[in-house]
C-alpha cells in the first residue's frame, strides 16, 4: 500500500523533533550531488532498506533513460558504487567485451537493450565490406565467424575460397580442380542458390557461345572432362566437315579453315562468302548473278585471274563496231562496260588524253576517227583544222605565222568570235591606249610575226620630235616607259630618282629643270654639288669656306631641306671630336682670324700660356707633360687630378 506523503512528513517532523532533543549528529550524503529529496528512495524509519518501491524516475532524472532489458535490472547492479555519478555511459562499462575489441566498444553497433541477440537492421545486412545477400543473408553467423567468443571478425577473407573451399574440390560433374575452374565461386553461382550455377563461357575464356554452340552440351567440345587447353578455332572441331565438303571442294580450293568466314554460328547449312571481304574482286551487277563455276571452272579457286580479259577476251575480239582489236582498244572492259549490262557501253574519251568539250561532244566518232582508225588519231588542232587555218584570210593566220593551236584564241563551243589574248600568247600585253588601239596600228599590212616590242619601234617619230625637252639632244633613252604611261601620252614624269644617279630631294624637288639643265642640256649634268653651288662656295665669308680649305661637298654641312643653319660635325670632318667645354667654345678662338687649315690638334697649341703661368704646382719647373688631357678634362679646367 503506498504511504500517503502526509504521513511522511509527519514522521520526519517527529524525527527531526527527537533530533532536537537528542544530542546532534549528522549524516553524511554518500551519493554526492544529487538534487532528488532523500524521501523519494528512503523511509523515516532509516537509511535502509530503502524504499521497496522509488519516487525516482531515472528517465526524465537522468540523462540516461532505462529501456529494455535495462529497466528491470537492480539499482545497485549497475551502481555498485554508492557515488551514482560514478557510472560509466557506455556500454563496455558494465559489458565484458567477448569480441576482443574486434569491433570496438559501441555494443549498441550491433546489439540493442532487448538482449544480447543481434537484431540491429545494420548487423543483420552486413554493413561492412561483404553485404550478406541471397543465401548470405540466412546464415548464421557462426557459420562463418567460428565460435561467437573466439571467432574471428575483423581481417576475415571475403574471397569464396574461404568457406568454399572444399565444396569445389568436391565437385565433380564438371570437376573443377582439374578443369581448372577458377575459385570464385561468384563467376557462376549465385548467392540464392548453390544449384543452377552458370559459366560465362565469353568472359572467362574469351570464347562466346552463340547460334547453336550456345545449345551444345559441354562434353561435345569438352571431350572426356577435358578443359583445359580446349582449341578455339574452327578447325579443330570441324575438321572432319571441312574434308568432306564437295560444292565447292574446300580442300582442292584452298578454302581457309577459318569456317565462320562463310559459316554462322546458328547453323551449318547456308554459308555465305564475302567476295568482296575474302578477296580483292567485289561482285556486282551481273557479276554478284553469275554462277561460281562460271569463272571458277572445274572447281578451281585458287588464282583465279581477275582481269577482264580472262574471262571477256572472246567478246573483245569479235566486237566490230567498233573493232576492238583493230582500233587497239584497251582490254580492261571497265573502262567503257559496266558490270550491270554488257550493252550500252560509254568511252569517256578523258581517258585518251582528250577530253570532248563544246561543238566535239556532238561530232560523230567518224569525223576524227576517220575509217574506224582510233589509234595513233592526232590530238593537235592541226589534225583536224589546217584547212580552216590555212583558208583563214582576216587576219591571214600562215602569212601572219600565227600558232596552229586553235585552243589559244578559238574555243570548242564555236569557231566563230575567236579572241586573241595579246598577254598570254605573246610576250606583249596590251594596257592602256594599247587595249583601243587597231590591230593595223602596229602591225602593217598585216605583218605579224616579228612585230618589234621596245616602245622606239612604234614611237621613235614622236621621240624625234619631242621638243619640250628634246628627248634627242638631251640623250634621253628611247624606252619611253620610262617616263610615259599606256593610259595617256602626255603629263609625262620623269622620275630622277630611278632614271638618274641622282635623286632629288628637299628644296631640289621644287628647282625648275632649266636651272640645272641650262640651255636644255641634259646630258652630262655634274652630280656633284659644286657643280651648282661653286658660287656660294667661293662667295661665302662666315666662315671663308676657300681659305679655310672646307670641301666642296656641301653635302657635309648643308641640307637640301634649306641652305642657311648648315653643321660642321667637328668629329667626323676633323681628327679633332670636341667634347665637354670645347663644344660650347667659339670656332674663332681656335681658328683665330678666320684660318682653319692648319688648326694644331696637341693641347699645348691652345693651352701653353695656361701651362706656363701655373705655380701650384709649377708645371715648367716640375718638367709636367704639355698633353693637358693627362690631368685635365675638357668637363672643366679645374679640379685636375694627376
Amino acid at each position: 500500500m503506498k504511504v500517503p506523503r502526509a504521513w511522511i512528513l509527519l514522521t520526519l517532523a517527529l524525527a527531526g523533533a527527537l533530533a532536537q532533543s537528542a544530542p546532534a549528529r549528522r549524516t553524511a550524503n554518500p551519493h554526492g550531488a544529487l538534487k532528488v529529496a532523500c524521501e523519494s528512495c528512503h523511509t523515516a524509519s532509516g537509511w535502509r532498506p530503502a524504499r521497496p518501491r522509488m519516487e525516482f524516475d531515472h528517465d526524465t532524472q537522468t540523462a540516461y533513460p532505462l529501456r529494455g532489458g535495462h529497466a528491470g535490472v537492480a539499482c545497485n547492479a549497475c551502481h555498485v558504487d554508492r557515488v551514482f555519478r560514478n557510472v560509466g555511459h557506455q556500454c563496455s562499462a558494465c559489458h565484458a567485451d567477448i569480441h576482443r575489441r574486434q569491433f570496438g566498444g559501441n555494443c549498441q553497433e550491433c546489439h540493442t537493450v532487448q538482449g544480447f541477440r543481434t537484431a540491429v537492421r545494420q548487423t543483420r545486412e552486413h554493413f561492412n565490406r561483404f553485404p550478406l545477400l541471397g543465401a548470405h543473408a540466412a546464415a548464421a553467423c557462426e557459420s562463418c565467424h567460428k565460435g561467437a567468443a573466439s571467432g574471428v571478425y575483423s581481417g576475415l577473407s571475403t574471397d569464396c575460397a574461404a568457406c568454399h573451399l572444399a565444396d569445389y574440390r568436391a565437385a565433380v560433374e564438371p570437376p573443377h580442380t582439374t578443369a581448372p575452374f577458377p575459385v570464385a565461386c561468384d563467376q557462376c553461382h549465385s548467392m540464392d542458390s548453390w544449384r543452377g550455377a552458370k559459366f560465362d563461357h565469353a568472359a572467362v575464356t574469351r570464347f562466346a557461345l552463340s547460334g547453336a554452340h550456345a545449345r551444345l552440351e559441354c562434353r561435345s567440345c569438352h571431350v572426356g572432362g577435358r578443359f583445359t587447353g580446349t582449341p578455339a578455332d574452327c578447325f579443330s572441331c570441324h575438321a572432319a566437315q571441312f574434308s568432306a565438303a564437295q560444292n565447292p571442294s574446300h580442300e582442292q580450293a584452298g578454302f581457309p579453315r577459318d569456317c565462320a568466314t562463310c559459316h554462322g554460328a546458328s547453323q551449318w547449312a547456308g554459308a555465305v562468302f564475302d567476295h568482296a571481304a575474302r578477296t580483292s574482286f567485289a561482285l556486282t551487277g551481273a557479276h554478284a548473278k553469275a554462277q561460281c563455276n562460271g569463272c571458277h571452272v572445274a572447281g578451281r579457286f585458287a588464282g583465279t585471274p581477275q582481269n577482264c580479259e580472262a574471262c571477256h577476251l572472246e567478246a573483245y575480239n569479235k566486237t566490230t563496231n567498233p573493232n576492238h582489236a583493230a582500233s587497239n582498244f584497251p582490254r580492261g572492259c571497265a573502262q567503257c562496260h559496266t558490270t550491270a549490262q554488257w550493252k550500252g557501253a560509254s568511252f569517256d574519251h578523258h581517258l585518251g588524253r582528250f577530253a570532248l568539250t563544246g561543238a566535239h561532244l556532238r561530232t560523230e566518232c567518224a569525223q576524227c576517227h576517220t575509217g574506224g582508225r582510233y589509234t595513233g588519231t592526232p590530238a593537235a588542232c592541226e589534225g583536224c583544222h589546217l584547212q580552216a587555218y590555212q583558208a583563214a584570210a582576216n587576219p591571214n593566220h600562215a602569212a601572219a605565222g600565227f600558232p596552229k593551236d586553235c585552243a589559244l584564241c578559238h574555243v570548242t563551243a564555236q569557231w566563230q568570235g575567236a579572241s586573241f589574248n595579246h598577254g598570254t600568247a605573246t610576250k606583249f600585253p596590251l594596257t592602256g591606249a594599247h587595249v583601243q588601239a587597231q590591230c593595223g596600228a602596229c602591225h602593217a599590212a598585216g605583218r605579224f610575226a616579228g612585230t618589234p616590242q621596245n616602245c622606239e619601234g612604234c614611237h621613235a617619230d614622236a621621240f624625234q620630235k619631242t621638243a619640250n625637252p628634246n628627248h634627242a639632244a638631251a640623250g634621253f633613252p628611247k624606252d619611253c616607259a620610262g617616263c610615259h604611261t599606256t593610259a595617256q601620252w602626255m603629263g609625262a614624269k620623269f622620275d630622277h630618282s630611278t632614271m638618274t644617279k641622282f635623286a632629288l630631294t628637299g628644296k631640289h624637288t621644287t628647282t625648275t629643270c632649266a636651272q640645272c639643265h641650262a640651255g636644255g642640256v641634259f646630258r652630262g649634268t655634274p652630280a656633284a654639288c659644286e657643280g651648282c653651288h661653286l658660287q656660294n662656295y667661293n662667295q661665302t665669308t662666315n666662315p671663308n669656306h676657300a681659305a679655310a680649305g672646307f670641301p666642296k661637298d656641301c653635302a657635309v654641312c648643308h641640307t637640301t631641306a634649306q641652305w642657311q643653319g648648315a653643321k660642321f660635325d667637328h668629329s667626323t670632318m676633323t681628327k679633332f671630336a670636341l667634347t665637354g667645354k670645347h663644344t660650347a667654345t667659339q670656332c674663332a678662338l681656335c681658328h683665330v682670324g678666320g684660318v682653319f687649315r692648319g688648326t694644331p690638334a696637341n693641347c699645348d697649341g691652345c693651352h701653353l700660356a695656361q701651362y706656363n703661368q701655373t705655380a701650384n704646382p709649377n708645371h715648367t719647373a716640375a718638367g709636367f707633360p704639355k698633353d693637358c688631357a693627362v690631368c685635365h678634362t675638357t668637363a672643366q679646367w679645374q679640379g685636375a687630378k694627376f
